[in-house]
């Protein structure tokens, strides 16, 4: 079996993509077989394996990230972090793309920005559990979206969420969906 790697700039930052690579064997060669050359590559991997491992990913650096300490300041921070660390492998060429999105966000901006993300979390919310996968097509490419529902799964979570103005719902207790990660991998690299 041959497995290649997409073609995607190296990528440093707040999240290991190293686990992507173990995670989704990209990367990997049979021992006994040469890596194929890249102009005669096709990737085996399908974009739904590609987005379940990058949220495995993102889960464990978050359930890490949740551990780390007892510092309320830098906990109730974590949509920030996420946010910068995503955007900061985007600055550096990835052509996947992750956020966290709420039907209550605290910010406005991290409210569902498509429909397809709109449906997405409702459907995580009416079904927990169960993922959500979708293709659409934004400026003009086609990619495949995957919804993980995100849910209260400390108190920093909660007191963030439940004591702001701004979040439109003020009720969440421990294990309650509070909205989800949205994990976007192109159809074709």
């Amino acid at each position: 079996m041959r497995v290649v790697k997409p073609k995607m700039k190296k990528i440093v930052g707040g999240f290991a993509l190293v686990g992507v690579v173990l995670a989704t064997g990209m990367g990997c060669h049979d021992p006994v077989q040469p890596p194929i050359p890249q102009n005669d590559a096709q990737a085996i991997f399908k974009p739904q394996e590609l987005a379940d491992a990058l949220h495995a990913v993102i889960a464990a650096d978050q359930n890490t990230y949740a551990m780390a300490g007892d510092d309320d300041k830098v906990k109730a921070l974590h949509v920030q972090r996420l946010n910068q660390a995503a955007a900061s492998i985007q600055q550096q060429g990835a052509e996947f793309h992750y956020v966290l999105r709420s039907l209550w966000p605290v910010n406005s901006k991290n409210g569902p920005q498509t429909e397809t993300e709109k449906r997405g979390l409702q459907y995580v919310i009416d079904h927990p559990g169960i993922n959500f996968y979708e293709k659409e097509s934004l400026g003009g490419r086609e990619y495949f979206t995957a919804i993980y529902a995100e849910t209260a799964s400390s108190d920093n979570c909660l007191d963030c969420h439940n004591q702001n103005s701004a979040g439109g719902r003020k009720d969440f207790k421990r294990g309650d969906i509070m909205g989800g990660l949205v994990v976007r991998v192109p159809v074709e690299f």
